[in-house]
């Protein structure tokens, strides 16, 4: 079945760290193996369609359809257990995501809580055609509060290092802790960005449309402590707000 239009509702999820001893009170930033397992295996299940951030905005572009119940999959930051352990099970599912990687965090062990993924690991996921590797800017600052010539490093290092390793221009960009303003607005267009994701501390900041800002696409946290049939709930919900 394909969905027109009118009907179409697309929801973002965003996901950070797989960590099975991970802290319930750091739960919208953690899950553990079992949990992520069974949040894919009941999206699986529900007819949900894992589809890439450039197909969405095809879509928006009049350019294609999409399939029934769409939905993207993000992770934030690049952690290594994204490679070593969301990876393989998005593969066993045969499901999409899309992962913002901090650039200048790439193969970083020391000084962080969690290690970071490498480069030959990045082009292994983005060469699978499962992971689309799109960035969270070079250092991960703020960018509603750096300088103009800081923003432009950061939105513009970020992009010239996933060509350098990964061959290909980046145009999806997540702003880090969801900060931005429309003069990062204004500078993420002019380093070449098509799309932008946000935060939203509100488990339920509702899904995208055919008229929602692509520089505003919101997204709903995949917690911790969360089944799989209650986030089909939350996605639910989102749905009708």
């Amino acid at each position: 079945m394909i969905c027109f239009a009118q009907e179409v509702s697309v929801p973002i999820l965003m996901y950070h760290n797989i960590n099975d001893n991970y802290d319930i009170s750091n739960k919208s930033n953690e899950m553990s193996t079992a949990e992520f397992e069974d949040q894919l295996k009941t999206l699986k299940k529900n007819n949900y369609n894992t589809i890439s951030f450039y197909e969405y905005l095809e879509y928006r572009n009049g350019n294609t359809e999409l399939p029934e119940n769409p939905i993207i999959i993000t992770f934030d930051d690049g952690y290594l257990n994204n490679y070593t352990i969301a990876f393989p099970l998005l593969k066993k599912y045969n499901m999409k995501a899309t992962i913002f990687v901090i650039t200048g965090r790439v193969n970083l062990n020391d000084s962080v809580l969690y290690p970071h993924f490498n480069w030959a690991q990045a082009k292994e996921m983005e060469d699978s055609g499962i992971i689309d590797i799109e960035s969270h800017t070079n250092y991960h600052n703020m960018l509603n509060k750096i300088s103009d010539a800081s923003l432009t490093y950061e939105l513009r290092k970020s992009r010239y290092l996933i060509k350098k390793h990964l061959g290909k221009d980046s145009q999806i960009i997540a702003y880090p802790y969801g900060f931005y303003n429309e003069k990062v607005i204004d500078f993420a267009v002019g380093a070449g960005y098509k799309s932008a994701v946000i935060i939203s501390q509100d488990q339920y900041p509702g899904v995208n449309y055919e008229d929602t800002d692509v520089y505003k696409l919101k997204r709903i946290t995949a917690a911790g402590g969360v089944s799989g049939s209650d986030l089909i709930e939350i996605i639910e919900k989102n749905k009708r707000i």
